[in-house]
């Protein structure tokens, strides 16, 4: 039984860095995502929503934000 809460831990863990790597990659709040990713049983939600989220892409002071 203790093996089993250990590997769903580290099945956790994994799933909230890669939330983590996501977020970094696409430039959404880091620690938003990241905290909703170490929520078990949400994370894998969560993972799945970044997953499909655009990049986004900086603004410069020269260029329009679209509405």
């Amino acid at each position: 039984m203790t093996q089993l809460i250990v590997l769903l831990l580290f099945v956790n863990l994994g799933i909230a860095y890669q939330c983590y790597r996501n977020a970094t990659f696409k430039g959404y709040p880091v620690k938003i995502f990241t905290g909703l990713g170490l929520v078990p049983y949400f994370n894998l939600v969560v993972w799945v929503y970044l997953l499909f989220l655009p990049d986004l892409k900086p603004f410069s002071m020269n260029e329009k934000q679209p509405l």
